[in-house]
């Protein structure tokens, strides 16, 4: 049976797997990560620290490390041994803990950082650097290809030289505001870092992700990476304490199989949901639009009827274009005369299921949601509602899902479609603005807490039934949506209409963007949900796709 051993060295502890050997040089404040069949230290002079939001930062290296505790753990990944740490601390200084856990029968580590408020102050924590390392080995950073992952659906997920720029954001949604100065390379949640020539690979992923995102920084100019947990400013009382999410890191010489290991790994600390069979269906989207009306939808309907032994679909959804307004989700415009309860009733007396499409942590300007209830609504610091998106010809704005009153109006709007008009699944588009930057009434909350509240409230209304998620961050949806769009829309053409340059227009819709990510997000499907790349376009008119 493996076992986790600890040893002590003259220079400090040393932790022992199968796989892996962790060494602590207690008086530099560093570590080093080193396959336990290889000599060379791979994460080598790796420290920890912790950025406050009055510019302070603390990291261990230098200020040297002391001895906490050493424990057996039992989690989600299995049995190992847990290695705590902590910063040695000056006077006045908030007290900084690392924990690393070796597993019996995992080859990864997993690394957390903790603060805790000593000094009898409150104190706003901006970010957790878990884990800083460099120069790694093989100093040119071009020598290296880095897997960069994004934030949410329809963020490029590509793989790049790692002295390749960085890929632009567009629009500013597809990514969070939160960059790191520097020049170099940004991934969300995960990021491998793979050398061709040996094979030798580094994954850091975050495999908690309910309440900070994450990021894994390559900064080329030092060769150096960082695993990085956001704590957005929240204030922490004198006496109180603050942990990050957790790290795994993963060196192996097969990148493949250390994407499908954090996969799982990610799914059990989340506690992950999927489908116990991949969905079909027809959706109203790529012909009608915004324009769909009920008439189009029963026309279809029949047509599905007449199709069915050839063509078992199992869904029938109704997308974008039935609702009056972005936020008036319960009445329907007169495009839908007889209402939506009436068309899930015809849906489902023609042998299918009903799905409906819904925004629903968007405000539009013009919508009876906004005028009613302004206050619902993400701030910005000059008091002014945050846009999300510029959308359907107006301005749309973020909720504000630390409003219990918005938690309720969430529920309310989901019991309806669910439980009184009788829909079997729902797709939920544009849910990142839950999670977009600025003020909001529970000012403790963190984006990621904030974003998680309101889905949760989706969870809890649609009970056991299908959620789709699209537009999404992609950490803190896991364990509460059961599909995921995973890339940009698909188009009728291969590249983007739009003139923007090749890399800025990575996630804009064309065949081209949604394949790309289908590949490089392969990894999630039937671990963290089932992946959804988009529509199958069936189509010999009204298309510019050649092949």
């Amino acid at each position: 049976m493996p076992e986790v051993r600890l040893r002590h060295a003259p220079a400090g502890p040393v932790l022992e797997s199968e796989a892996l050997r962790l060494a602590v040089r207690l008086d530099e404040g560093i570590f080093s990560l080193t396959r336990a069949d290889s000599r060379d230290e791979v994460i080598r002079n790796a420290w920890t620290g912790v950025a406050l939001a009055d510019g302070v930062s603390l990291a261990s290296r230098g200020a040297g490390f002391d001895v906490e505790r050493v424990e057996p753990v039992e989690d989600a990944h299995g049995r190992g041994r847990a290695l705590t740490l902590h910063r040695r601390t000056a006077a006045g200084e908030p007290h900084l803990a690392l924990t690393l856990t070796l597993y019996e029968e995992q080859p990864f580590a997993v690394l957390q950082s903790r603060l805790a408020n000593t000094t009898g102050r409150p104190l706003r924590v901006q970010a957790f650097h878990v884990l800083q390392a460099g120069p790694l080995p093989h100093a040119q950073a071009g020598d290296w290809r880095f897997y960069k992952h994004g934030w949410q659906s329809f963020s490029p997920t590509i793989t790049v030289s790692a002295d390749d720029d960085d890929i632009p954001p567009f629009p500013p949604i597809v990514d969070p505001a939160t960059r790191p100065q520097g020049q170099g390379l940004i991934s969300d949640l995960v990021a491998a870092l793979a050398e061709p020539a040996s094979g030798q690979t580094i994954t850091a992923g975050f495999v908690s992700a309910a309440d900070q995102f994450s990021q894994v920084w390559l900064d080329r100019e030092d060769a150096a990476l960082t695993a990085a947990s956001y704590a957005d400013g929240v204030e922490l009382a004198a006496a109180a304490e603050l942990s990050s999410e957790r790290v795994a890191v993963d060196i192996t010489s097969n990148p493949m199989s250390a994407l499908l290991r954090y996969g799982d790994a990610l799914a059990r600390e989340m506690g992950a949901v999927s489908w116990a069979h991949i969905v079909t269906g027809w959706c109203s989207w790529y012909h009608y639009f915004g324009q769909v009306s009920e008439d189009d939808i029963l026309a279809n309907l029949e047509r599905l009827v007449e199709l069915r032994d050839g063509l078992p679909l199992e869904y029938v959804q109704v997308d974008d274009g039935f609702q009056a307004g972005i936020g008036d989700w319960l009445t329907a415009n007169e495009k839908f005369p007889h209402g939506m309860a009436w068309l899930a009733g015809r849906i489902h007396e023609r042998g299918f299921k009903a799905g409906l499409w819904l925004a629903p942590f968007l405000a539009g300007a013009r919508s009876r949601l906004f005028a009613d209830h302004p206050d619902w609504v993400v701030r910005d610091e000059a008091g002014g509602p945050v846009v999300a998106i510029q959308n359907w010809e107006q301005l749309c704005y973020a909720l504000d899902c630390t409003r219990p009153e918005v938690i309720d109006w969430l529920e309310h709007v989901f019991r309806t479609v669910t439980d009184d008009w009788g829909y079997d699944y729902v797709k939920i588009d544009f849910i990142y603005a839950a999670a977009v930057e600025g003020v909001r009434r529970d000012a403790g909350a963190t984006r990621a807490q904030a974003y998680r509240r309101g889905l949760e409230a989706i969870r809890r209304a649609v009970g056991g039934r299908f959620v789709l998620g699209c537009g999404a961050p992609i950490g803190p949806s896991i364990g509460l949506v059961n599909g995921m769009r995973i890339g940009p829309d698909v188009a009728p053409f291969w590249h983007p209409q739009a003139r923007l340059g090749r890399r800025i227009s990575l996630s804009l819709p064309a065949a081209a963007n949604a394949l790309r990510s289908a590949i490089t997000r392969f990894w999630r499907h039937n671990r963290l949900w089932l992946n959804d790349p988009d529509c199958l376009l069936l189509r010999d008119s009204e298309t510019a796709l050649t092949p």
